[in-house]
């Protein structure tokens, strides 16, 4: 099977999964979960009360380089 042949097939294949906002969804879920997988942690949502909270503080360059575990955490 030529290239263009096997991508035309691998299209028609997943045409119907594109059309569906359900399939979709459970794409990117899955997508997902292998992400989590091969960081070695569990993705868990977040409430939204909590949530609104992100982004909130600030530290300096001084700050960032006199702790060894923010800077571990912010350079991920």
């Amino acid at each position: 099977m030529e290239t263009l042949q096997l991508r035309a097939e691998l299209f028609r294949e997943m045409n119907p999964m594109l059309d569906s906002d359900v399939m979709l969804r459970k794409m990117a879920q899955q997508s997902e979960q292998v992400a989590a997988q091969e960081k070695g942690y569990t993705v868990r949502p977040v409430a939204p009360d909590i949530e609104k909270w992100s982004g909130c503080a600030t530290f300096s360059q001084e700050e960032i380089d006199g702790d060894p575990r923010l800077k571990a955490i912010l350079s991920r």
